[in-house]
């Protein structure tokens, strides 16, 4: 287990504001560029992003670990002088930093995916040719993402994960890839900060997690 510097930055808006690209997310990305490299590579292998950007329910919000907060601060003092071209208006800004637990634990908790839950695509499960279960094809997916998670972090994995699932019968697919997402709740013996992603897409806010 280890214990990792959070923090969340949420915002409420005049009104919702659209999953993928708005004029927040672009701007976030292309004005960060350069910083974004930078932390991209703080960690071994660099996959897992320390900041994400995520629209939970028309809301957006910024959730980043350990070096990651610094460009948190920087986009949080900056984000008044964002025009966001008439499509919606930032009404507040709330910024809320605290230590997070980040690892395996002896017990199953409980969580929640807020957005799509990238796992497989859907020739991967055919391949299965139905001799597995939805739930025993996608344990896998999630030891695999939790595994790298603790690569990133120099996490020792030491005893098995232990899943169960409780998905939405319906699921997305991306058109381009044919990846397949879920939503619905998970237990599992691992810690994961509220609002972090596990999964594909991260970066793009999917696989968004909360402690049920």
């Amino acid at each position: 287990m280890l214990e990792v510097n959070y923090l969340l930055l949420t915002l409420r808006t005049d009104r919702q504001v659209k999953l993928g690209t708005s004029p927040l997310s672009v701007f976030i990305s292309s004005a960060y560029q350069k910083e974004f490299g930078q932390i991209s590579h703080t960690l071994s292998g660099g996959s897992y992003p320390l900041l994400q950007y995520k629209v939970i329910r028309g809301s957006p919000l910024i959730v980043a670990i350990n070096e990651g907060r610094d460009l948190l601060w920087k986009i949080y003092d900056d984000l008044d002088s964002i025009d966001c071209k008439g499509e919606f208006v930032i009404l507040e800004k709330r910024i809320i930093e605290k230590k997070a637990m980040l690892g395996p634990t002896e017990r199953r908790l409980k969580y929640r995916f807020l957005t799509p839950w990238l796992t497989i695509t859907e020739a991967e499960l055919a391949k299965q040719g139905g001799t597995a279960s939805l739930e025993e094809a996608l344990l896998p997916v999630i030891e695999s993402n939790l595994r790298g998670l603790s690569r990133n972090f120099h996490i020792p994995l030491e005893q098995p994960i232990s899943a169960g699932f409780h998905l939405r019968s319906e699921h997305i697919v991306q058109k381009e890839s044919g990846i397949m997402g879920f939503l619905g709740t998970f237990y599992i013996n691992y810690e994961i900060p509220q609002f972090l992603g596990l999964g594909r897409g991260v970066s793009r806010g999917f696989g968004t997690v909360k402690q049920s």
